[in-house]
């Protein structure tokens, strides 16, 4: 596929990104790519994904996540240069020339990245849906407790008792999910986790202590019990929804595209991004622990 436009959005961009820029537009520029640069302001009209071949984010997760969201999340491959803390869903930076490259000659792993759609009902009776790729999470919404009723696939998991629980996609199982002793679910399997929040553990509560790995066409329904005294939010990727009175969790069935260099390994980015480095078994180590023990 010829790339003929592509569209450099950055949320609130510090200086860094903004000297970046002119050198990434004359690189496209040289290879006859035309650009546009977009703040990603709330207040700013979102231009048309369909009008462009490609999308670079430059920023964090957070910044990738609300431009996804900005533009609906679109199918157009997106390419992230991270300018965040952990940047797990973005890229390494790299000069103009070799980014530029990179998304010309098609030098890219295109990660296929599901969407999870929650359909709600609010306390005014009305409804609504919002989309996340990272994680939907229900949470109390004051001192309370949650008291939630959870169905998979229209037969009750279990009547929940806690601070709340996550729904997350593999993408998201490296966030809050795994935070909270969530399992680390590779982007090759389809799938969604539902990871508890700091479940109740006496046994006359008997609420959910362990994640639950579901296959990506499962449905999940969360209804909350005694919402005048137990309120309910709901935050799908960092937007929250107050007063919820039922949720129901889907794949939306149509995944966004994320471009990752051609030298990419999921495992590799997992142990430095996530587990580290730090140390490392070697023989001669093994030798000292071993004689440090005795008989």
């Amino acid at each position: 596929m010829q790339i003929e436009r592509i569209l450099i959005a950055m949320p609130e961009p510090p200086a860094e990104v903004l000297s970046f820029l002119p050198e990434v537009e004359k690189a496209l520029a040289s290879q006859g790519v035309a650009s546009t640069a977009w703040r990603g302001n709330h207040t700013d009209q979102p231009p048309d994904p369909n009008n462009f071949d490609r999308v670079i984010v430059m920023g964090g997760d957070g910044a990738l996540m609300g431009v996804l969201r900005a533009l609906d999340f679109p199918t157009v491959p997106f390419y992230g240069v991270n300018y965040g803390r952990v940047g797990f869903l973005m890229n390494p930076r790299s000069s103009a020339t070799e980014l530029v490259s990179r998304l010309i000659e098609g030098d890219c792993i295109e990660q296929k990245i599901p969407v999870l759609k929650a359909i709600f009902t609010i306390e005014d009776g009305n409804k609504g849906e919002i989309c996340a790729i990272n994680d939907i999470v229900l949470e109390r919404d004051s001192g309370q407790t949650v008291h939630l009723s959870t169905y998979i696939d229209e037969e009750l998991l279990n009547a929940y008792s806690g601070d709340g629980i996550i729904i997350a996609t593999p993408a998201g199982s490296t966030a809050y999910s795994l935070a909270a002793c969530g399992p680390v679910v590779h982007p090759d399997v389809e799938a969604m986790v539902v990871t508890p929040l700091y479940a109740h553990r006496p046994v006359q509560f008997h609420s959910l202590q362990f994640p639950i790995v579901l296959p990506l066409t499962s449905r999940i329904r969360v209804v909350p019990e005694n919402l005048n005294k137990r309120p309910l939010r709901l935050v799908a990727d960092g937007v929250t929804v107050a007063g919820v009175v039922s949720v129901d969790v889907i794949d939306r069935g149509v995944p966004v595209n994320l471009l990752r260099p051609d030298d990419y390994g999921y495992i590799d980015s997992l142990v430095t991004r996530i587990i580290g480095r730090e140390r490392s078994f070697d023989r001669d180590a093994d030798e000292v622990e071993d004689s440090t023990q005795g008989p």
